[in-house]
């Protein structure tokens, strides 16, 4: 066997001390790379990279810019009087009408003695109540509206009426009690195309003129859905979109049909 110095010795003592290190080293390593993929593998397969700008997903009530806009109901109040559109404009804009107030104003309640003002005052608030219930999810109108079409227009073919020029407004004024001031509600259409003009060619046009009787006057059975309310200074204003109207007369109690227009909805074609 031979012989070796101390300084081989000590070469080969650091050799294997370097040695050891490394290995030591290495299995750290792998200690540490097994701990951090742990994670991952719970669930079964390693999830995908998510881009660091995705967005939450939120249910509707996360904020109230998620809530869908609000909507008018879909029932329709047909030839509403001046009361009706009073009680429906303060349906609109969300406000309960003082029916105590006025039922306890009307004539036949406040002269009445003591002994029949009870019955009465009741058999009031049941009525205004009634009217004010029937305005419950209307979101539709019927209305029926004169109008009068002049000379045939040859050059675009029709009449134009004089009806629901633009910017039309209809005007409703209710008076709830002898005793309140008498309120105004307006009707505004907000349609931006052309309602007025009747399209027809020549020979429709004659007819129409003939199965009217060679009268010009029409009642225009008009259908409309409420868009919005806004108040002002002379009193509330609902707006309405024009869907169409049919066009016809009852003359003598002989209903005469004489034709219809019909309008796209709102962002239609």
């Amino acid at each position: 066997m031979p012989t070796t110095s101390a300084s081989d010795r000590r070469a080969r003592g650091a050799a294997c001390l370097a040695l050891a290190l490394a290995a030591l080293l290495s299995a750290c390593g792998d200690r540490q790379e097994a701990s951090s993929a742990a994670p991952g593998e719970a669930g079964g397969s390693p999830a995908p990279e998510a881009p660091s700008a995705a967005p939450a997903t939120a249910t509707p009530s996360a904020s109230p810019s998620a809530m869908p806009p609000s909507t008018f109901g879909e029932r329709q109040l047909d030839h509403p009087d001046d009361l009706q559109m009073l009680m429906l404009a303060y349906r609109l804009e969300g406000r309960e009408p003082p029916i105590a107030t006025w039922a306890g104003q009307q004539s036949r309640v406040a002269y009445a003695d003591e002994f029949q003002r009870p019955a009465l005052l009741q058999d009031e608030q049941g009525r205004l109540q009634a009217i004010y219930d029937g305005t419950a999810e209307v979101g539709r109108l019927r209305m029926n509206v004169s109008a009068h079409f002049g000379e045939y227009d040859s050059a675009r073919g029709g009449y134009y009426l004089d009806a629901f020029m633009p910017g039309s407004v209809f005007h409703f004024t209710a008076q709830p009690s002898p005793s309140e001031r008498a309120q105004r509600i307006s009707l505004q259409v907000d349609n931006p195309e052309e309602l007025n003009f009747w399209p027809l060619d020549a020979a429709a046009a004659q007819d129409v003129l003939t199965r009217n009787g060679g009268l010009r006057d029409v009642v225009l059975d008009s259908r409309l859905r409420i868009t919005g309310i806004n108040r002002r200074s002379e009193g509330p204003v609902i707006t309405a979109r024009l869907e169409g109207y049919a066009i016809g007369n009852d003359r003598y109690g002989r209903p005469v049909s004489l034709g219809e227009r019909r309008f796209a909805p709102a962002g239609g074609p």
